[in-house]
C-alpha cells in the first residue's frame, strides 16, 4: 500500500464563497468594461442595468461556474459521509488497498479510472462475509490496537501514513487476504456473488455521474487486481513465495495461486464473450 498525503478537505461554505467570489470577479470585469465604453463614468442606473443583466442573462462562463462548483459541493458531501462512514480502523485498512482508484477531493467519477466510493459497504459486507463474525472481530481488534499505539507514539504529529506504512499493518492486510482466497476457487460464480454484493449496499446519490455509474464485470477486475496486487508481485519471487507458505501455510499459498489464475482466466472469458 501506498503512503497518501495528507489532503486539506474543503468544506461546503469554502467551496461557496469561492464561487461567489469568483462570480463577484466575473461581475466587476463587467461593470469595468461598461466604464470603457461611456468613457470612465459610471452612473448609478447603469450600474443597475449591468447588474440586472448579469443575474437575468449568464453567461456560458457563469453556468459553468455554478456547475463546477455544484459538482464541488456534492463531492465534498459524498466525500465527509465515507470518512464518517469508513471511521473504523479495520475497514479503513481494508479500503486503503484500492483507495488509488476512489475519485478525490473535488474529482468526478470517470469510468475506465475510477471505482465509486459507494461500494464501500457492499465490499466491507462481502469481507465480513468470507471471514466470518470471530475472525473479523479479531482483525478489527488488531487494527484498532495499532492505531491506538501508533497515536500514542506520534501524538498530535499523527496521520494515517504511519499506520498504512507500520509492518504491523501490512501484515494485517497480507493475512486477511489470503486468508480468504480459498473463496475464490471458482471465480465466475464469487464474481457474480460480490457484484451482487456491492449493487445491492450502494448508496443513492445526486451525483448524475454516479447515477451512471455501475459495478460490474470490468471494475470486479480492476477492484481484485488493486486489492490483491502487491501479494501477486510477491508471488512472482520464489524466495518470497517460500516465505509466504512458511507463514500461512503451503495449502493457503496454493489457494493464493489458484485465485490469481482464476483471475486470467475469468478475465479471458469474459473478453471472448464480449463483456470487457
Amino acid at each position: 500500500m501506498s503512503d497518501g498525503k495528507k489532503s486539506r478537505n474543503v468544506g461546503g461554505p469554502d467551496i461557496i464563497r469561492a464561487a461567489a467570489m469568483e462570480a463577484v470577479e466575473i461581475l466587476s470585469g463587467q461593470l469595468l468594461k461598461r466604464a470603457k465604453e461611456v468613457g470612465g463614468g459610471v452612473t448609478a442606473p447603469t450600474i443597475r442595468e449591468v447588474v440586472d443583466d448579469f443575474k437575468t442573462h449568464p453567461d456560458t462562463i457563469l453556468s459553468g461556474l455554478f456547475q463546477q462548483y455544484w459538482n464541488k459541493c456534492l463531492a465534498s458531501a459524498e466525500s465527509a459521509h465515507w470518512t464518517s462512514a469508513r471511521k473504523f480502523h479495520f475497514e479503513r485498512i481494508m479500503v486503503k488497498c484500492f483507495s488509488n482508484l476512489l475519485p478525490q477531493d473535488g474529482e468526478s467519477i470517470e469510468a475506465g479510472r475510477h471505482l465509486s466510493r459507494r461500494i464501500i459497504p457492499g465490499f466491507i459486507l462481502a469481507l465480513q462475509q468470507m471471514m466470518g463474525p470471530e475472525t473479523y472481530e479479531q482483525f478489527g481488534d488488531r487494527a484498532r490496537t495499532l492505531v491506538e499505539t501508533l497515536r500514542a507514539v506520534h501524538g498530535e504529529s499523527f496521520t494515517w501514513s504511519e499506520v498504512y506504512g507500520d509492518p504491523s499493518c501490512q501484515i494485517v492486510v497480507e493475512e486477511v487476504l489470503i486468508s480468504i482466497a480459498h473463496h475464490f476457487d471458482d471465480m465466475a460464480k464469487r464474481r457474480n456473488w460480490l457484484i451482487d454484493v456491492v449493487d445491492a449496499h450502494m448508496p443513492s446519490t445526486a451525483n448524475e455521474a454516479e447515477k451512471n455509474w455501475n459495478f460490474g464485470d470490468g471494475n470486479f477486475h480492476t477492484l481484485m487486481n488493486s486489492v490483491f496486487g502487491d501479494l501477486r508481485e510477491v508471488l512472482k519471487s520464489a524466495e518470497a513465495r517460500d516465505t509466504l507458505a512458511i507463514n500461512h501455510g503451503e495449502e493457503k499459498i496454493v489457494a493464493l495461486e489458484t485465485l490469481f489464475d482464476g483471475l486470467t482466466q475469468d478475465q479471458a472469458d469474459l473478453m471472448s464473450a464480449g463483456r470487457l
